[in-house]
């Protein structure tokens, strides 16, 4: 297991999770019980840590992070071809119709 993500927020926390569980990363929120605790210990030790259950997911999963947090770019109006399967997608989708890979 390693850990992805480190949120002070326990919501957003939550929403890492289940952005990763929905691209098939299996993850789970550590510590997401010691909110409750900032200021008796220090608040860092008591932010949700997201981890993945399989180490060599972690890259894949760091990469669908950034580019949630970094927002969706801005498209061109053209079509687009999926980076994992090959189909050509009409640009008003941002997802591919066939397997399901968010555009990017």
């Amino acid at each position: 297991m390693r850990t992805v993500y480190t949120a002070a927020d326990p919501v957003m926390a939550g929403f890492i999770e289940n952005l990763l569980q929905e691209a098939g990363i299996p993850a789970y929120v550590a510590q997401a019980g010691l909110y409750g605790a900032a200021g008796e210990i220090p608040p860092t030790e008591c932010w949700g840590r997201v981890m993945v259950v399989h180490e060599a997911q972690a890259e894949q999963a760091r990469e669908l992070i950034v580019e949630y947090l970094e927002g969706e770019p801005e498209h061109d109006g053209k079509e687009w071809k999926c980076p994992r399967c090959g189909e050509q997608i009409e640009p008003q989708f941002t997802q591919c119709w066939n397997c399901g890979r968010e555009r990017r």
